[in-house]
């Protein structure tokens, strides 16, 4: 296993990529409709509930009748609202991140170290934006999520997730079809205040099961 020498001080730089802020408001704009519509949705189901429930007890056939048919209608709308906007735009924003992730990557490919044998990489999420940092080297990769304003607990997973699969990616590609050898290529991924688990994808000179899952549904 290679030492690791005593690195620089560190030279951290924004990345060039950047998130289309206008494309990401209008994107955002839908989710928040179809968060509006999941809303409605089980405002719907608790005004079936009720009004069925009152209707039944207080012998009312026309707020039974009403409810029966006003509540599945307006729920089924919702719901369909709701689902095309989780894919039209949830899974655009998605994408988004994911390419943003891989742009920012490419260009600090020579930060990524690897030409080291062995690597562990140390994701770091905050609210507006992410990091990385690889072994004991002081200079990190930068990640500006600020088009976003602040991420929520769940963007912070889908951003760890789009991180660590791109890791993923490059070192499984660059073992399994570019000949490179590792002895181990490991990342942590945690918010803030959170600890992170240590996950291989490569260790003791093989791609960990998991990993290779990750690397053939992705690459």
């Amino acid at each position: 296993m290679e030492s690791l020498k005593t690195p620089q001080p560190a030279q951290n730089t924004a990345p060039s990529a950047q998130i289309d802020g206008e494309r990401l408001k209008k994107l955002l704009k839908g989710e928040r409709i179809g968060n509006v519509a999941v809303i409605i949705c089980a405002a719907l189901l608790a005004y079936f509930i009720v009004g069925f429930c009152v209707g039944t007890y207080c012998d009312i056939y026309a707020l039974k009748l009403s409810t029966l048919i006003v509540a599945p209608v307006l729920a089924v709308a919702a719901v369909s609202v709701a689902a095309y906007c989780n894919v039209k735009f949830g899974g655009e924003i998605e994408k988004i991140i994911n390419d943003y992730v891989r742009d920012v990557m490419i260009e600090n490919a020579k930060s990524m170290h690897p030409e080291r044998d062995s690597l562990t990489f140390y994701c770091r999420i905050l609210d507006d934006r992410a990091e990385i940092s690889v072994n004991n080297f002081k200079e990190k990769i930068l990640f500006d999520f600020s088009a976003f304003k602040k991420l929520s607990a769940m963007r912070k997973s889908t951003v760890a997730s789009a991180i660590t699969t791109r890791i993923c990616i490059t070192f499984l590609k660059l073992a399994l079809t570019r000949g490179a050898k590792y002895s181990s290529v490991s990342y942590t991924a945690r918010a803030d205040k959170a600890n992170g688990k240590r996950a291989f994808i490569i260790n003791d000179g093989a791609p960990d099961k998991k990993a290779l899952k990750i690397y053939y549904k992705n690459k």
